[in-house]
């Protein structure tokens, strides 16, 4: 009788990353010996490599297949009810729960964020063999970066990574500084694997607005990242860095001041985690710190401008996005009006008619029964406070 493993979404969409060869040099999951090896060495193959890939579902169903399965037999992988792919077993070994944790995360403490859902992901067992998997989405990023590299004879493409949570005018400088230096931008939006009032879809539709608005078309691709619990501790850099390369990005374009960059000063030079990696052929460029100066009256980089810090605005995204959830429209100079008016509309669609109501007796109209946006009351009224005339 054909045995079943049940595993979840990230753990589907980490073996989809593993098949399609966005890990490599890693292209399969490890035995025990391997993992011994990758998680004491920090490396596989030469090349740098955080910790070992395993498949280590838990669950009392799993936990028994597990420990009876034997080499050559035949699992279906099943992911929320539905057949999603196969794997042959290899071999069966146990895992230490807490190394691996701490092996991510660099600690295990259940305060830290991924740490609790990381345990409970967990089995008992890890089992390895060939595998296939049914998960179209990132064949069809693939090609469509593939066949974007082509129109453009793109040979300098970097990368950047984003959450999107809030896309803020900084995320916009970024962007266009990689505009003027490369043939080619890959924005790999993290699609986030936890509950957020902030949804994947509204963060997809603010930076998609932004690319398709003011950006040139055939310049930059957006991609959906399944950002699983492996990018989730403090080796995300080094990880994100591999996926990039296998994507085929000559370059990743970072922030000084993003989490998991681990700077420090050595020999009067700025290093980060980026000068720990060892035969990954991207070069990683780390930007300066930009903010909102109120006598440059434009954005800056800390680097380049001569006023004290009481004239410059930081862009938190943690305080922008207290704004949002207070359903206050943020200033301009932080979010683009369109980007506020499209996060707002998405985050209290209770409010819609209420706000038509509003609109319809503030707002310039042609006088012509329109279908309301809520995403028109923002944008107008965003206008009006902009407006000066009697300042």
């Amino acid at each position: 009788m054909e045995k079943t493993l049940y595993i979840d979404q990230e753990a589907l969409a980490t073996l989809s990353l593993l098949k399609e060869g966005l890990l490599h040099p890693v292209g399969k999951l490890m035995n025990y010996k391997e993992s011994l090896e990758v998680n004491k060495t920090k490396q596989y193959k030469g090349t740098t490599f955080p910790f070992s890939v395993v498949l280590a579902p838990s669950g009392k169903r799993n936990h028994k297949v597990l420990e009876t399965l034997k080499k050559s037999e035949k699992l279906t992988l099943v992911c929320d009810g539905k057949i999603c792919g196969t794997l042959m077993c290899d071999e069966v070994f146990k895992i230490d729960k807490d190394e691996r944790v701490k092996l991510i995360y660099g600690t295990n403490n259940p305060l830290h964020p991924g740490v609790v859902n990381t345990y409970q992901r967990l089995g008992h067992y890890a089992v390895c063999g060939d595998f296939e998997i049914n998960f179209d989405d990132i064949k069809k990023h693939k090609a469509d970066l593939k066949q974007a590299i082509s129109n453009v004879e793109a040979k300098s493409i970097s990368a950047i990574m984003l959450s999107g949570k809030p896309f803020h005018r900084i995320h916009e400088r970024l962007i266009r500084t990689a505009l003027v230096k490369n043939d080619l931008i890959v924005i790999f939006l993290l699609k986030p694997y936890t509950d957020d009032e902030l949804s994947f879809k509204t963060r997809y539709k603010t930076v998609k607005y932004f690319c398709d608005n003011f950006l040139p078309k055939d310049k930059v691709v957006l991609i959906p990242l399944e950002n699983t619990y492996i990018f989730g501790g403090f080796n995300e850099i080094i990880l994100n860095a591999i996926v990039a390369h296998n994507y085929g990005c000559t370059e990743l374009m970072l922030g000084k001041e993003k989490a998991g960059i681990g700077a420090f000063y050595q020999d009067k030079c700025f290093s980060s985690i980026a000068d720990t990696i060892v035969g990954i052929d991207i070069k990683i460029e780390l930007m300066s710190n930009f903010v909102y100066c109120d006598k440059c009256s434009t954005l800056v980089s800390t680097n380049a401008c001569p006023h004290g810090s009481h004239h410059h605005i930081h862009y938190n995204s943690e305080s922008i996005m207290e704004l949002f959830y207070l359903g206050i429209i943020p200033p301009a100079i932080l979010v683009r009006k369109e980007i506020s008016s499209i996060i707002l509309s998405d985050l209290f669609p209770e409010r819609s008619e209420k706000l038509e109501k509003i609109h319809q007796q503030l707002s310039l109209n042609s006088g012509l029964l329109d279908d309301f946006e809520t995403t028109n009351f923002y944008e107008n009224l965003m206008n009006l406070y902009q407006t000066s005339s009697l300042t």
